[in-house]
């Protein structure tokens, strides 16, 4: 696994993934409650697809909002689809969005 950083840049609505400081993907947010984040889209650069950074990048933004007690409306089909098959996330997606997963 490459070694990578999780950078929440709060300004932007975006978690970015960060190897040797190149951005090499990133996911956006938008808060739409007090307690929820909406996934909106995620992204690795082409030349590093293939790698396991997506999955890096959604498991480490799942990991920091479920530490701030937040819950996820993932409709980011990347992010919809690394949750369906991590079910251990299950608990970080907003209860009425579960029955869409």
């Amino acid at each position: 696994m490459l070694e990578t950083r999780l950078v929440n840049d709060t300004a932007a609505h975006r978690y970015r993934l960060v190897l040797d400081d190149v951005e090499v993907g990133y996911s956006e947010y938008d808060a739409v409650a007090p307690a929820s984040i909406l996934i909106k889209h995620t992204e690795v650069l082409p030349q590093y697809e293939g790698k396991g950074l997506g999955s890096q990048l959604v498991r480490g933004m799942l990991d920091d909002i479920r530490v701030q007690g937040k819950t996820v409306i993932p409709i980011c089909p990347y992010a919809m689809n690394f949750i369906r098959r991590h079910r251990e996330y299950w608990d970080v997606v907003r209860a009425d969005m579960r029955k869409k997963l």
